[in-house]
């Protein structure tokens, strides 16, 4: 039986890696053209970091966490989120000296859930952060900056941007009884996952992707009553900025994300050809999450990007192979063979050498190889210093200088 991967997780190469280095690619070119630095984290953290920002009720705290015990009993976990690490990194490096502070990160990230299209339980996603500013232009901006790379990646995909305002701290307090008092009079209709946050995490409800749960939700309380004149002007403040955009966008009242850390502006951009899973971009506000992690007292915005999600969507032309290949016809020219083939590499000419020592196999592999152009290397080429290609569209071929052969491939 041959080895497989552990369940909810995948090899990438092929085609599959050339999406993954496009896409890391446009991310990179996104980052530099908005100003943002890069951080690279550790994959693992103190179990700590993670439990009360996420909140010690959420699915993520409770079901989906790879947590373990270090040799010293301290416990350690698979990052399951990039915001908690980067925002750790920027504290232990001391990087919030000048705000406000832009990071992005992309990395592979682990949660415990069940597999399925788009899902993994080991998956890479990238992050970017803004730190240390109040002002609605970062979230605008931010949102922008989505926009951006999902154009860039995938151009002739269509996304829907919904956007949301949780309000302040006081917006969700009140908020999280009212939706308590209200699924209470449900509680034998919810799924069972549903019944057990009635009165732990409410929210979670909304955002569950049962049919009955989301029957339920659509007559759930109103956020907006609950807001406060200053989260109404802040929430008024993104739409505006977003309408000078000329990006079309839906206010979702209903939308909340999977964490608890969010306050005010919450977003998501989706795609219908995902299936349930249809949220490839999603973040918001979460002012006060730096102060709790132990930094300063300042607020912070963010979102963050399923790369596997984008790979899913994605279609490139199949890569072209190399269309020269060498062949050395006998074993005792391998050294004039490596001599050529260093030359060529040289001139960024493309070459592929099978090793194959024998003509037949040679000329046989390059053509299920698609190649157009073989050299040939035997006794008489060595001896005149001369090199025969091949055309194996045409099957004519010619005796060439290394000079002529450099200029003819180039």
């Amino acid at each position: 039986m041959k080895p497989q991967p552990v369940r909810g997780t995948h090899d990438i190469y092929g085609n599959d890696l050339e999406k993954f280095n496009v896409i890391e690619k446009s991310i990179k070119d996104s980052a530099n053209s908005f100003g943002f630095n890069e951080i690279i984290t550790p994959i693992f953290e103190s179990s700590d970091l993670f439990s009360k920002p996420l909140g010690e009720q959420s699915d993520v705290v409770l079901k989906e966490m790879y947590t373990f015990s270090d040799r010293n009993n301290s416990s350690l976990t698979l990052r399951p989120e990039y915001t908690a690490p980067i925002i750790r990194a920027a504290i232990s490096n001391n990087l919030l000296n000048q705000l406000p502070a832009k990071f992005f990160g992309i990395g592979p990230m682990f949660r415990r859930e069940r597999p399925q299209k788009g899902r993994f339980r080991q998956f890479y996603q990238m992050n970017f952060e803004v730190f240390g500013t109040n002002d609605a232009l970062a979230d605008a901006e931010l949102i922008l900056l989505a926009s951006s790379i999902l154009m860039n990646v995938l151009p002739n995909q269509q996304f829907k941007l919904h956007v949301n305002s949780l309000g302040d701290r006081d917006t969700l307090k009140s908020y999280k009884l009212k939706l308590s008092s209200f699924f209470s009079k449900y509680k034998n209709d919810l799924s069972e996952d549903s019944q057990s946050k009635i009165n732990t995490n409410p929210l979670r409800i909304l955002d569950s992707k049962n049919p009955k749960d989301i029957e339920i939700s659509k007559d759930a309380p109103d956020i907006t009553s609950l807001y406060s004149s200053d989260a109404k002007k802040k929430f008024e403040d993104i739409q505006a900025l977003l309408n000078e955009t000329s990006m079309s966008f839906v206010v979702d009242n209903t939308l909340v994300r999977g964490l608890d850390y969010y306050c005010h502006t919450v977003f998501e951009f989706k795609n219908d050809n995902l299936g349930a899973q249809d949220t490839v971009i999603g973040g918001g506000r979460y002012d006060g999450l730096i102060k709790m992690i132990g930094g300063p007292d300042i607020p912070g915005v963010g979102w963050a990007g399923g790369i596997d999600r984008l790979m899913l969507l994605m279609e490139l032309p199949k890569k072209n192979k190399i269309r020269n290949h060498l062949i050395v016809i006998n074993e005792s020219l391998k050294n004039f063979g490596i001599k050529i083939l260093n030359t060529l590499h040289e001139n960024q000419i493309p070459i592929y050498w099978g090793y194959k020592y024998n003509l037949k196999k040679s000329l046989a592999f390059a053509n299920d190889k698609k190649a157009e152009f073989v050299i040939i290397i035997g006794e008489d080429e060595y001896k005149n210093n001369k090199y025969t290609l091949k055309n194996l569209l045409d099957s004519s071929q010619e005796t060439l200088s290394l000079e002529e052969l450099i200029n003819k491939l180039s």
